[in-house]
């Protein structure tokens, strides 16, 4: 039987007591009972083998009986920097890409992408994240960042990851082709525009900082779907370079 796993920080050893949003799954949804093992991770490399110790009503307690570090990757991670999608498919992109291993997610203002506000739902994508990473198993939470202008997002990128390889998603029969990618180890940026496209502006911007156009199709894609498309590329060339 699968041990249910939830979000928890800090964590360290010892007797803890669940967020209300979890000790509500774990009672309402679950069914969950004193005495069960369960695992924590608090989305920064610890996860934690415990047994709940009590219930009272939605209150869940906990004894902690050891947690483990994984260290954070140094090299190869998956960084999108990718417009909005509209409603339930940004929180789809959400899912997925974090599902599929990327490491670094900002939501970027282009010309023609949706408007976010600057706090725009930022709580419930947080929550989409640590659900994703709930049930694939990672203990690592992606960085989620923006929403942040295109120009912004590049300045703040390259001085993060300054030894990565810049690209972005482009429809054009004389782009690059995703084989072009395979055998390199280093970070990955990958710039995603907004399905009307980017503008000239944009794609000079882009060019002028070094990126390099990269097609994984032969047609236009939806901006999730080319997400998850790079997302999950990137991830089996990481593997398969390990």
């Amino acid at each position: 039987m699968e041990v249910p796993r939830f979000h928890h920080n800090p964590l360290t050893p010892g007797c803890t007591q669940l967020s209300a949003p979890e000790g509500r799954h774990f009672v309402s949804v679950l069914r969950g009972r004193a005495g069960q093992s369960i695992e924590l991770f608090d989305g920064c490399g610890r996860l934690a083998a415990g047994v709940v110790a009590r219930i009272k009503k939605n209150d869940v307690f906990v004894d902690i009986e050891s947690v483990s570090v994984s260290s954070p990757r140094q090299s190869g991670r998956i960084i999108l920097a990718v417009a909005a999608a509209k409603g339930q498919r940004l929180d789809w992109m959400l899912s997925k890409c974090t599902e599929l291993g990327a490491d670094h997610i900002v939501l970027v203002q282009y010309e023609h992408s949706v408007r976010l506000g600057s706090q725009s739902a930022a709580g419930r994508y947080q929550n989409i994240l640590i659900a994703a990473c709930k049930q694939s198993g990672r203990v690592f939470l992606p960085i989620l960042a923006g929403p942040q202008k295109l120009a912004d997002a590049i300045a703040e990128l390259k001085r993060r990851y300054p030894q990565s390889r810049f690209i972005f998603g482009s429809p054009d029969l004389n782009a690059k082709t995703i084989q072009n990618l395979a055998n390199d180890s280093r970070d990955t940026i990958i710039c995603i525009g907004p399905e009307g496209g980017l503008t000239q502006i944009e794609t000079q911007l882009l060019e002028h900082n070094g990126a390099v156009p990269v097609r994984v199709a032969n047609h236009i894609l939806r901006t999730e779907t080319a997400a998850v498309a790079f997302t999950a590329i990137l991830e089996a060339l990481r593997i398969s370079n390990a």
